[in-house]
């Protein structure tokens, strides 16, 4: 169970990470904008700044929530995966 666990963290950490960007790049400009600005925008009102979206606090917060949406896809990741381990080890037991 250890082993699936583990391949499920890395999976669903690579799934959630692809996800987030992917939808950055491309559903970012349609909807209008992407993490930046919404972090851009997040610390402008919570702290009543004027930082620009290429400002380093503003690409570090985009870096820590994209690491905790692959932190959280890294745990359902593998609690999926050994849940579903154990499914399919239950059924090839074989009966006494």
């Amino acid at each position: 169970m250890k082993k699936a666990f583990y391949i499920g963290l890395v999976f669903g950490a690579v799934l959630g990470i692809t996800v987030a960007l992917s939808m950055d790049f491309l559903l970012g400009k349609s909807l209008g904008g992407g993490w930046t600005e919404a972090v851009a925008n997040d610390l402008n009102k919570l702290f009543d700044a004027n930082l620009p979206q290429n400002h380093i606090i503003v690409i570090a917060g985009v870096v820590f929530v994209i690491g905790v949406i692959g932190a959280f896809g890294a745990f359902i990741g593998g609690v999926c995966l050994v849940l579903l381990a154990h499914f399919f080890s239950m059924l090839t037991k074989e009966k006494e």
